[in-house]
This record gives structure tokens, C-alpha cells and sequence, in this order.
């Protein structure tokens, strides 16, 4: 199953090709128009409400600011020190799993999926 995702500023973009690589759809804030760098965790919700889409984010502010009522779904990262290859090889597999359509609210992500 694949996933259609927004990747936050701070997931680097080898992640994005990695997932597009094993078949997911995948924007960057960096590369999105209607976002960008600097983007409030406001308007990432509302682009995930109304694009269908799961944010990966490492961004604790995200998780803490926002119910997650705000956002339609989102993967959180406590640990951003791991390497590009494992964060999407971690996602890949949840998706194996769980298709985007039972993927709601937050989702504490990390190497245990592995």
C-alpha cells in the first residue's frame, strides 16, 4: 500500500526519494507552492486536511501545539538523528500495515517498526 505524504522542513529530502522510490506519493514543504520553508504548523494541518495527506515531521512543537483534531494525520519522529534510509524504510513498513485510510491523528514513529 502506498501512502500520500508531506514531508516537514526538517525531513531531509532523501527520505522523500526513498519513499517515492518504494511507490508513495511524496511532497517536500521545501518544493510545495502553497507551503514552503517556514511554514506554520497551522497551515501544514490545513494542507493535510485538505490534501489528503500524512505529515512526517520530527517537529515536537507540531505534536504539542496542535490537537490533533487539526491535522489529518501525522508521523512523529522523536529521534532525528536517524539516518534517511531507516526513517523511510520505518514508514514503508507501517504501511504495509495500515493503509492511509485507517492512519489518523498522531503516530509516534521509531526503529521498533523495523
Amino acid at each position: 500500500m502506498s501512502y500520500r505524504l508531506l514531508l516537514d522542513e526538517n525531513i531531509e529530502h532523501e527520505v522523500g526519494h526513498r519513499l517515492e522510490h518504494y511507490g508513495h506519493d511524496v511532497v517536500h514543504v521545501d518544493f510545495e507552492p502553497e507551503l514552503g520553508k517556514g511554514s506554520t504548523d497551522q497551515s501544514l494541518a490545513a494542507y493535510t486536511r485538505s490534501k489528503d495527506r500524512i505529515l512526517v515531521t520530527y517537529d515536537d512543537d507540531f505534536v504539542l501545539s496542535l490537537d490533533s483534531s487539526e491535522f489529518r494525520a501525522a508521523f512523529y519522529l522523536a529521534d532525528a538523528s536517524l539516518p534517511a534510509e531507516t526513517v523511510a524504510d520505518i514508514i514503508h513498513e507501517v504501511s504495509k500495515h495500515y493503509p492511509q485510510t485507517e492512519v489518523d491523528g498522531l503516530e509516534h514513529l521509531g526503529i521498533e517498526w523495523l
